[in-house]
Parts: structure tokens; C-alpha cells; sequence
């Protein structure tokens, strides 16, 4: 089962990484292509900091938490019994953490192309390894409210 979580995540992380590649040579810095008027746009960006620009500037930083996140995550890859679920949040996890932290060590940022204004709010611009990192946390967090099979959780204890 480990064997498949580093084949989905380099999967993953080859998927991301091909997008981005696209994206930084078939685009200008700060141009958009709308996709969906009004709705979706593929907007060009290098973001310095973290989600919703947090610790812009803090590079060295980041790469260093991602590190030890990515360590912290083999650690408990390796000592964890594993199910589809975890299959499947350990995968999103390594590949979009890969993903951005290359970016930052080889752009001093992430690049971020997924543009969204849902009715008047323009959302922040992120990428596809910000999707797999959202959605393994969600994955991890809905595993740890609804708990295992005897009812015990992991959440809330």
C-alpha cells in the first residue's frame, strides 16, 4: 500500500508540475485568459508567501516548514496502518507539498493560475498542489471526526 501512495503522489506531482510548466511558457507574468466570463480565469501569478499571501517574502521559512511537514508525513506514512482513505490523503499531501516546494526553491514563490470570482468576491489565486494539500486535509479531518470502524475517533477525543 505505501508502494501506491508514492506512485499516486508522483502522479500527482508530475500532473502539477506539467500544468505549471505550461503555464510559465505559454503565459506572461500577471496575464489572464478568462475561460468562463465572469467566473473562471487562468491568471498567471509568482506567490511569495503562503495561502491568501501569508508570509510573503518568508521563503526560506516555508521551504523549511515544508520539509519538516513532508518528514513529519513519511514519519507517520511509514508507523500508520493504512486504508483507502489514508491512501488517498497521504498521496494529496506528498504531491502537492512536492510540488510547491520545488516552485519555491526554483521560483522564490509558487506559481498560482486558478482565478475564480464567485459573484462579487475574487478569490485568492492558487494552484492545483494547493488543491490536492486542501483536499488531503479535508480527507484527514473527516477521517478523524467520523472516527474508525469501532467508533473510536481521532478528533475530539
Amino acid at each position: 500500500m505505501k508502494k501506491r501512495i508514492y506512485i499516486y503522489s508522483l502522479i500527482l506531482f508530475i500532473i502539477d508540475l506539467i500544468i505549471k510548466l505550461i503555464i510559465k511558457n505559454n503565459m506572461n507574468l500577471y496575464n489572464s485568459i478568462t475561460l468562463i466570463p465572469n467566473f473562471f480565469n487562468l491568471t498567471y501569478v509568482i506567490n511569495d508567501g503562503a495561502a491568501f499571501s501569508i508570509l510573503k517574502g518568508k521563503q526560506i521559512f516555508l521551504i523549511i516548514l515544508a520539509i519538516i511537514v513532508f518528514i513529519a508525513i513519511l514519519y507517520y506514512l511509514h508507523k500508520d496502518k493504512l486504508n483507502k482513505i489514508k491512501t488517498i490523503y497521504y498521496s494529496l499531501l506528498i504531491g502537492g507539498i512536492l510540488g510547491n516546494l520545488l516552485d519555491r526553491i526554483i521560483y522564490n514563490g509558487v506559481i498560482d493560475y486558478l482565478d475564480f470570482k464567485i459573484f462579487t468576491y475574487d478569490a485568492p489565486i492558487f494552484n492545483l498542489a494547493d488543491t490536492f494539500i486542501f483536499f488531503g486535509v479535508v480527507l484527514i479531518l473527516f477521517e478523524g471526526i467520523k472516527g474508525d470502524k469501532n467508533g473510536n475517533r481521532s478528533i475530539g477525543k
